[in-house]
């Protein structure tokens, strides 16, 4: 599910004490409506609960119970405490509006601390978003959530999506337009642009997130191949064909413990000059991590430090320094401990 990002869902620790006795009524509240504040009445939503106070995994789960909007949008729903806990712990639960065709949805997530919890309305979003064609890539805007959707920093991330399930491409912090270059976008075919923003709302002694994603937009097809599309890798027990090489913009590759180096071997010599890396993450402390090139893999020239400017981010365009022709190009870590390690890579692109 689309509409949680790891971000927002940091707000909530894994071992809140719950407040609420195991046979206390418990009455859970709230009301949907559409973007115009109307009413959505016979709206199914679905209730999500983690195993502890943390939220991270609870939506992505089977649905714990579902409840039906009233004529007026209101519904409600009876707990006991025993449904709030597990053990001496409170549970996340995650409460989520009814997917719709356009991709539009609104989620909360939040403890159970008291015998009634009236939640923030669910208010949609669509955002409105466009997406045009330019020279050198695609323009996405779109139009910025309104303060009448509850208090915020209005911080709204920009997602790429192949399908509804992982991301090809995020921009943080997005300020309508965003341009999109060709190396991001490539000559992936269905890509669809959305727009999330999380805010805070207190009720009661709660803090209530809410994440609202907007419609969808499908972005143009473009046209730029990388040069290192079906290239052999090599880490260990690396698969063939090469998983982050395939032009799969949504996939995901998850180490064994212990790489800290991944080559990339193409089929010619070139001259990289930009690299996109998708999906990508490190556990520990760095001392060094760098994108390499070499023409005969024993001597390897520098062509990006990785931990430059903002660090080590999960979606990196990067400009790259070499001027001579290499055949293979690898990242390479250098952590600070032993525990140090590259953890996921999606995609690793490479452009002459």
């Amino acid at each position: 599910m689309r509409t949680l990002t790891l971000g927002g869902l940091a707000m909530l620790g894994g071992c809140t004490q719950s407040k609420v006795e195991e046979e206390q009524d418990i009455v859970l509240s709230g009301r949907l409506v559409d973007e115009a504040g109307a009413p959505l009445p016979d709206a199914l939503l679905k209730l999500y609960r983690s195993e502890n106070s943390s939220c991270a995994f609870a939506a992505f789960s089977s649905s714990w119970r579902s409840v039906k909007t009233r004529a007026d949008g209101t519904f409600e729903l009876d707990l006991l405490g025993a449904d709030t806990r597990n053990g001496s712990i409170a549970r996340c639960f995650v409460a989520r509006s009814p997917a719709q065709s356009q991709g539009r949805s609104v989620s909360a997530y939040f403890l159970i601390q008291e015998s009634e919890v009236a939640l923030p309305a669910f208010q949609e979003w669509s955002g409105t978003p466009t997406a045009t064609a330019e020279a050198q890539g695609v323009s996405v805007g779109f139009r910025p959530l309104s303060a009448t959707h509850g208090a915020g920093n209005d911080e709204h991330v920009l997602f790429i999506r192949p399908s509804s399930v992982r991301e090809a491409w995020q921009v943080l912090k997005a300020s309508s337009p965003v341009r999109l270059s060709d190396y991001v976008l490539e000559d992936a075919e269905g890509l669809k642009a959305s727009v999330n923003v999380e805010r805070k709302v207190k009720v009661g002694d709660v803090t209530v997130g809410v994440t609202y994603s907007s419609d969808d937009v499908a972005l143009p097809r473009r046209a730029l191949v990388p040069a290192s599309r079906g290239a052999a890798c090599t880490y260990l027990n690396a698969e063939t064909p090469c998983r982050i090489t395939n032009g799969d913009l949504g996939g995901l590759v998850l180490f064994q413990t212990g790489v800290r180096e991944v080559a990339v071997q193409l089929s010619r010599s070139v001259v990289p000059r930009k690299a996109v890396l998708r999906n990508f993450g490190v556990s520990g402390t760095m001392n060094e991590l760098v994108l390499e090139g070499s023409a005969d893999g024993t001597q390897w020239m520098s062509l990006a430090n990785l931990l430059a400017g903002a660090g080590v981010q999960p979606f990196m365009e990067v400009d790259l320094t070499g001027t001579t022709p290499v055949s293979q190009v690898r990242v390479r870590a250098t952590p600070k401990d032993t525990t140090g390690e590259l953890r996921s890579l999606g995609q690793i692109s490479l452009f002459e």
